[in-house]
């Protein structure tokens, strides 16, 4: 679990301050939608009070991981894919949510048929690769290969 987050930490970075992600989404933390996931009432309270932290932050981001997590989970091949391979649908998840996961049908299938050469292609045929710069790059060969990448 650690080395996955801390993946999905190195990848989107850490902001105090309220962005714009490339989804014209707004984010803060460490990648966290707020603009989809909205703030519970106790964060609302904290953050008026205390303003937004790093302790908040990662919070959030153990919270969306163990969704991320459970929605990984619901897909058959989920339990079959070694962590190297689990933390990239994870972080696919993580970064384009649910639904923008599930349009990777030809991806999908690939990996349900322990196919993950299949499944590298049909990510790198993807807009989400041209976007994602080092992110895809290294989501793609730890897919394919099933050996965790270094970031570069």
């Amino acid at each position: 679990m650690e080395k996955i987050i801390q993946r999905i930490k190195d990848y989107e970075g850490y902001s105090d301050k309220p962005y714009q992600c490339t989804a014209k989404k707004w984010t803060i933390g460490f990648g966290y939608n707020y603009e989809d996931r909205g703030f519970s009432v106790s964060d609302i309270t904290e953050i008026l009070s205390k303003g937004f932290s790093k302790e908040m932050a990662d919070r959030l981001i153990v919270k969306d991981f163990q969704r991320c997590m459970k929605e990984a989970e619901a897909f058959p091949f989920f339990k079959t894919l070694n962590e190297a391979r689990q933390a990239v649908v994870i972080d696919m998840i993580y970064q384009l949510g649910i639904k923008g996961f599930k349009a990777f049908k030809k991806m999908l299938d690939n990996l349900g048929k322990g196919n993950f050469k299949g499944a590298s292609q049909e990510m790198v045929n993807s807009k989400w690769y041209t976007q994602s710069g080092r992110r895809g790059r290294t989501n793609v060969q730890q897919m394919e290969t099933g050996v965790w990448q270094e970031i570069k």
